[in-house]
């Protein structure tokens, strides 16, 4: 019977911008574009979350509420880039990996998970490593790709 597994990563923008720039550490950080002749927020961290900052705002909405924000500009297509570098370094826990834009990774597990002991064990394993590069990760294995998404 076939298992997948789904990798969701909540911050892969704005944790990927720490990793990068690592002053940026404990500032709350939003990732913006101009959309409409406006900044809009495309990306939160658990810092501008937690300030109520959500991904659709309008960056001067976002300011009036949290001055101190830390605002980067977002890259267009970043996030299809990382996700296909996140799913090659996957390929070392199972060979069929699929990029789930625009925040996630599908694994088919199959036949994998009896390597590390189980699948409990070969997500911990994942999601260890993940948290050791500074991505927060959620992750879930069932029998179908939407049981495990969901």
């Amino acid at each position: 019977m076939s298992r997948y597994a789904s990798i969701w990563f909540p911050f892969l923008l704005t944790e990927h911008a720490v990793r990068k720039q690592p002053e940026l550490r404990g500032n709350a950080l939003v990732l913006a574009s101009r959309q409409r002749g406006r900044m809009v927020i495309e990306s939160v961290d658990h810092l501008a979350m937690a300030k109520g900052i959500q991904a659709g705002m309008v960056l001067a909405d976002c300011k009036a509420i949290f001055p101190e924000l830390q605002v980067l500009d977002a890259e267009s297509g970043r996030a299809e880039k990382l996700l296909n570098a996140l799913a090659e370094w996957c390929i070392g826990y199972t060979p069929f990996v699929a990029v789930d834009l625009p925040d996630g990774l599908i694994l088919d597990t199959s036949g994998c998970t009896h390597l590390w002991g189980g699948e409990a064990k070969y997500l911990e394993s994942i999601k260890a490593k993940l948290g050791s590069y500074g991505y927060t990760v959620r992750a879930a294995i069932a029998d179908t790709i939407g049981t495990a998404w969901g």
